[in-house]
């Protein structure tokens, strides 16, 4: 029999949030991150269908929102995300140290910032990432001596204080680069170009990076005492960085209350091209990146195909070749990871699963259709409700090859019951 699907529900998640002043309050604004899952729907989810403690997943982490959220209310709380470096950043956005123990990191990692900034290396590290292509060559010799120093020195460091330095660096070294550092994916602008041009002209440009350096460390000083402030991460949380979601044993984790998750947007890849320049610097070879970046959706060839009228409906609309082999490889890499993860669920446990409508061939794709005929027909999960969130702003590649020009209006959130 046909499924019908339900009509969404307009809501305003912001405004069904008002206790969360903006989506970049406490540490969610401490690094950027493309496409970050909002705090207001992560609260909401956790607020209407998760058990009080109870315990949540999400398989495709990405910045940790649901994590925090879920740790400020007292939730025991799953992450395993494809990019490594979020071991860099947690630590820093959710805490385990108290005030008085972040006073002291900070002041530790303000020396250790000085020191690498000061610090004259015996010789360079090697590099062989082709990071010098992001940079002018004067500024390529002065990020390469300050990476040097900080792999040199850290080992006299504790472990927050590194963190707390790297995260500072991360931003300085792409901020002085040809690389667009305000938008997802990494490439070249015009606009960095004739900034770099021009602050190659000043005779003062090292102290304006020493000093844009020591802003960087008080904002990130400013947001983690802010949530250290206002409240308290009671409930645990364990994250699996540089891990494939698809292959991931799930059964290894507690079983679960509810997943709240935001996969990736079908066309929406480059996921780990995003952060490739601070992975070179951390020092992971090109070769381990590749294979990161080979394990993105939908960057491998599927394993099978998701079956549905729905799916099969829209799948049949598509001429490209190249653009119908990601489209399987969406879905059922997206769909299968979904699955396997909401095995752990126990009954009555909730799925809340946000996800946007792209274009492919000017069609739109309802992924949210996919996933909730799938669920619903394949899986006997219970459908609860599908909202429909219209987007405040995104980020777009306006004048690029971009093969959804516009970008989404909305977003739809799917709640489902086991």
């Amino acid at each position: 029999m046909k499924l019908e699907f339900p009509k969404p529900k307009i809501v305003s998640f912001r405004e069904e949030v008002s206790e969360i002043p903006n989506s970049q309050y406490l540490t969610h604004s401490l690094y950027y991150h493309p496409a970050k899952f909002i705090p207001q729907i992560v609260r909401y989810c956790l607020d209407n269908y998760s058990t009080e403690k109870g315990v949540i997943l999400d398989p495709f982490a990405g910045s940790g929102t649901t994590a925090l959220e879920a740790s400020i209310k007292g939730n025991v709380s799953y992450m395993t995300d494809i990019n490594p470096l979020l071991d860099y950043f947690y630590p820093i956005k959710m805490p385990k140290f108290n005030l008085e123990q972040w006073r002291i990191h900070y002041d530790n990692s303000r020396i250790f910032l000085d020191k690498i900034f000061n610090e004259k290396p015996s010789s360079l590290m090697d590099i062989n990432g082709e990071l010098e292509y992001w940079y002018p060559e004067e500024l390529y010799k002065f990020f390469k001596k300050i990476w040097t120093n900080y792999h040199t020195l850290k080992k006299g460091e504790d472990e927050i204080s590194q963190k707390i330095v790297i995260l500072v660096l991360f931003k300085l070294s792409k901020l002085y680069s040809f690389a667009e550092h305000s938008m997802p994916k990494l490439f070249i602008s015009k606009r960095k170009r004739a900034f770099i041009e021009s602050f190659l002209k000043k005779s003062d440009r090292y102290e304006i990076i020493n000093k844009k350096a020591l802003t960087f460390l008080k904002e990130i000083d400013k947001s983690v005492t802010g949530l250290l402030k206002d409240k308290k991460l009671s409930g645990e949380i364990i994250y699996f960085p540089g891990v494939d979601a698809y292959e991931f044993d799930f059964n290894k984790l507690s079983k679960l209350d509810c997943i709240i998750t935001s996969p990736p947007y079908l066309q929406a890849q480059e996921y780990m091209r995003t952060f490739k320049m601070e992975m070179r610097w951390t020092g992971i070879s090109n070769d381990k990146i590749k294979d990161f970046s080979g394990k993105e959706i939908p960057f491998r060839k599927a394993e099978g195909m998701i079956e549905g009228d729905y799916i099969k409906s829209v799948r049949n609309k598509l001429t490209k070749k190249n653009l119908i082999n990601m489209f399987d490889s969406y879905f059922w890499f997206t769909i299968k990871t979904l699955e396997h993860a909401s095995e752990r669920l126990n009954k009555g446990g909730k799925i809340c699963i946000l996800i946007g409508n792209p274009k492919m061939e000017g069609i739109e794709v309802e992924i949210w259709k996919v996933i909730y005929e799938y669920f619903v027909k394949n899986l006997n999960f219970k459908p609860l409700v599908v909202f429909e969130d219209r987007i405040v702003s995104r980020k777009l590649f306006k004048g690029r090859n971009n093969l959804n020009p516009e970008g989404m209006k909305s977003e739809y959130l799917i709640v489902l019951e086991k």
